[in-house]
């Protein structure tokens, strides 16, 4: 056999694949003994690490760590409950309780007008003259039939006593002396609707009038207000109607702050058909005139009192069932939810019923606190006294 043959490429290629095939399988057999040793190893000491701590854990005595459970930090407000004067505020606006119109009773030509706005005049003062268009006329030629049927009463009057007429006639001379008194009264009435007179007493509001113009009868010739009493008059909702009663007090503050008192005198039967509002007037004693008409207001009516508890309007929530009230914390530091009622709405704080006697109210964290939870209950008065007087001593 020759070199050639022997050194055939093909059976060079043999030999490397045989070669190749030894070496894998020899590696793997290396890695699997190697594998096995590690696993030995580690059991061995796993072994011993377990002996370890069932040794020497018995030895020390240790016991698992306890988690701790953060306490939530709340801002409470103690509430205590006192006698609250209750009260509905309704806005209003104030009005004169009498007014009237001045109007010209005959047709004629307006001759004379002697008041103008602002003037004080009494009930029944003649403020103005309309031309009296043959009145005064009428008025003479009444009084001058009456004078005849006088004179013919009289004269047939003596001769029926003395038997020279029949007595039969006496009443038909009654008759006529008493109509042309009639129409002497008639005449007169219409004469004086010349005049034009104040219905009321009180101040001269508006002349709508002026001199020299022609007047209808029923035409406005000035309007009177009578500024004592005064009233306020607002609207109450369908919900309190029944709460307010004539008779009731109540306090009237106007936009500069000013207070007087009142007395509801009057509250509406029927609705508003726009606002489903009922009307309620209170007089206001106006003798000085300080109280003008017309002016915005706002009347507080007086309910009588009842216990309630003052809390801030940023402490109400509302339950899972949807009941409104407060959490509270106890002594224990434990949060409770209360049921509370609204009695009265101020500016910056509620009136509600249902927290007798004392109460630590949660004001500042109660959205993130449930029943049952423990707390860090601050007072919120301390907390701020504490960080003012922090403020007062830290450097500038």
């Amino acid at each position: 056999m020759t070199m050639a043959s022997i050194f055939r490429p093909s059976r060079v290629i043999a030999v490397a694949i045989v070669i190749g095939v030894v070496f894998w399988i020899g590696s793997g057999a290396l890695v699997e003994g190697d594998g096995e040793s590690s696993a030995t190893d580690t059991a061995g000491s796993l072994s011993a690490a377990s002996l370890a701590a069932e040794t020497g854990g018995e030895e020390a005595g240790a016991a698992p760590e306890q988690v701790e459970i953060p306490v939530q930090k709340v801002s409470v407000a103690t509430v205590e409950s006192e006698r609250h004067d209750r009260s509905i505020m309704l806005s209003c606006v104030t009005r004169a309780e009498n007014r009237a119109l001045a109007v010209a009773r005959g047709a004629g030509v307006l001759l004379n007008l002697s008041v103008k706005r602002g003037d004080m005049v009494e009930a029944g003062e003649i403020i103005a003259r309309v031309s009296d268009e043959g009145r005064e006329a009428a008025v003479k030629q009444a009084e001058a039939f009456l004078a005849q049927r006088l004179a013919e009463y009289d004269a047939n009057k003596a001769l029926i006593d003395r038997g020279n007429a029949p007595r039969n006639s006496l009443p038909a001379l009654e008759a006529g002396v008493a109509a042309a008194r009639a129409g002497l009264a008639a005449a007169r009435a219409e004469a004086d609707r010349s005049l034009v007179k104040a219905p009321i007493a009180g101040v001269v509001d508006t002349v709508p009038a002026e001199v020299g113009q022609a007047v209808q009868v029923g035409m406005s010739i000035a309007e009177i207000v009578d500024p004592d009493p005064m009233l306020a008059v607002g609207s109450v909702s369908e919900a309190r109607r029944t709460s307010v009663r004539s008779g009731q007090g109540a306090t009237i503050r106007f936009i500069d702050n000013s207070t007087v008192n009142g007395r509801v005198n009057f509250v509406g039967l029927s609705a508003d058909t726009a606002t489903r509002t009922y009307p309620v007037e209170a007089t206001i004693d106006n003798a000085d005139m300080a109280i003008a008409d017309g002016v915005t207001c706002e009347m507080a009516v007086e309910l009588g009192p009842v216990e309630a508890s003052s809390v801030p309007r940023s402490a109400l929530i509302f339950s899972d069932e949807g009941i409104l009230g407060v959490r509270v914390s106890d002594q224990d530091s434990m949060v409770h939810f209360v049921p509370v009622g609204i009695v009265d709405d101020a500016s910056d704080h509620i009136w509600v019923s249902g927290l007798e006697g004392s109460y630590d109210v949660i004001v500042v964290g109660q959205d993130f606190v449930k029943d049952g939870d423990l707390v860090e209950a601050v007072n919120e008065a301390a907390e701020s006294t504490a960080e003012a007087v922090a403020a007062a001593e830290s450097p500038a």
